[in-house]
């Protein structure tokens, strides 16, 4: 009697656990173990196919363990226990109950549920052998229960029954990708990876833009000697051509081209993409493949130029800084006291919060100098302190359109 306790105890937690378990999982988890050609995973497959079938058959063998257990259980009380102690019926029903309920609780159902839950991929892909047994075993009774049970839905209660294979979602990829066991180290990096690609819908261009300030370009009547000596002096592949000002870009022009001996610009001039600056990162990557383009022209509310983007500007939304050969120094930034930094303007003001924790709450500059800028309404002078709640910035050097190299005091 002992041991036909024990096992059902057992099998309560083993269905109950199963249940959570297969609901909890991570379908994208499961679908990736079916692919890998496992044998759990093309079991699992198989519940995934007809998840109430599988359900089902959790329940009945949930069921049939519990009257087993109760049947038994009771016994075994009565007879090393209640019959002892000359209990009367009614408290020997309440003691039944109560003891009952605990075991089945603590054992079969809080402890299994909660260690299913916690490992849910792990523990119904080790398990999925017995649990196949038991969906073959209880299957006849399982289609009639169920069959009865829609039947009476659909016919009696009127409930309309829909029944579709959602398609995996964000969240899916993204439990999968927390839910993985690779190194710690490689771990950390796919998983940011990762994380930063499921973010680029909500990633706007005007975050990853070159801004307006900083576009290198010539104008259209710029002479091919002036062009060449451009592209050697600021080493980059390709320039923006505009007509009179920058709010009037009609393309761009690749040093590739200048092999072809061209007679002037407009020979080698490329179209330019023109999209918005709300327009999002995932729609401007799938522009940019779709075009078979990698750079583009922003414009922002009032149809003024805001900058330009290029592919890699967006893929460093994903990767990180990328730089070439080519590439110029980090930007200046020195910590020189306790409440002292010496920054660079170009810095991003959302790196400054993450690395030194300096919160400037602002709602359009991306830059440490367009938030000086903006504060100040207009270009402040070498040697201008700009007076702010947080901290003191004392400009040190200044161009014609921002500001180079600023000294904070922090308050």
């Amino acid at each position: 009697m002992i041991f036909a306790i024990v096992a059902s105890i057992i099998l309560i937690g083993f269905f109950s656990g199963y249940e959570i378990g297969f609901v909890s999982a991570n379908r994208l988890s499961l679908e990736l173990k079916k692919k890998q050609g496992s044998r759990s995973g093309k079991i699992i497959a198989g519940f995934l196919e007809a998840p109430t079938q599988f359900i089902g058959t959790c329940l009945i063998g949930l069921n049939i363990s519990l009257v087993v257990f109760g049947i038994l259980f009771e016994e075994l009380l009565h007879t090393h226990i209640w019959s002892k102690l000359g209990l009367g019926d009614g408290a020997i029903l309440v003691g039944n109950t109560l003891v009952s309920t605990l075991v089945i609780l603590f054992i079969g159902e809080l402890v299994p549920k909660a260690i299913f839950k916690a490992r849910a991929a792990a523990m119904i892909n080790t398990f999925a052998p017995l649990a196949q047994f038991f969906h073959i075993l209880f299957k006849p009774l399982t289609v009639i229960l169920v069959n009865t049970a829609q039947w009476v839905l659909s016919n009696v209660l009127q409930v309309k029954m829909v029944y579709k294979k959602e398609a995996f979602t964000k969240v899916d990829l993204a439990h999968f990708v927390q839910q993985t066991n690779a190194h710690q180290e490689q771990q950390e990096l796919n998983t940011d990876l990762f994380e930063n690609a499921l973010s680029l819908p909500d990633i706007k261009v005007r975050k990853c833009l070159v801004p307006r300030t900083e576009i290198v370009g010539v104008e259209i009547q710029t002479s091919l000697e002036e062009v060449k000596a451009l592209f050697i002096e600021t080493k980059l592949s390709k320039l923006i051509v505009y007509n009179d000002t920058l709010d009037n870009i009609v393309g761009y022009i690749h040093q590739l081209d200048l092999f072809k001996k061209p007679n002037d610009i407009k020979a080698i001039l490329h179209p330019i993409l023109l999209v918005t600056e709300s327009m999002n990162a995932a729609d401007l990557i799938n522009l940019f493949s779709k075009k078979r383009k990698s750079i583009a022209w922003v414009v922002d509310e009032f149809g003024g130029t805001a900058g330009i983007v290029t592919m890699e500007d967006v893929l460093e939304e994903i990767f990180g800084e990328i730089n070439d050969e080519y590439d110029e120094q980090e930007f200046l930034e020195k910590k020189i006291s306790a409440n002292e930094y010496i920054f660079s303007g170009r810095l991003e003001l959302d790196y400054l919060y993450e690395k030194y924790g300096i919160d400037f709450a602002a709602d359009s500059a991306e830059t440490l100098s367009g938030y000086l800028i903006h504060k100040h309404e207009a270009i402040p002078k070498v040697r201008e302190v700009i007076h702010l709640s947080h901290f003191d910035a004392e400009i040190l050097m200044v161009s014609d359109t921002r500001i180079e190299k600023v000294k904070l005091t922090i308050h």
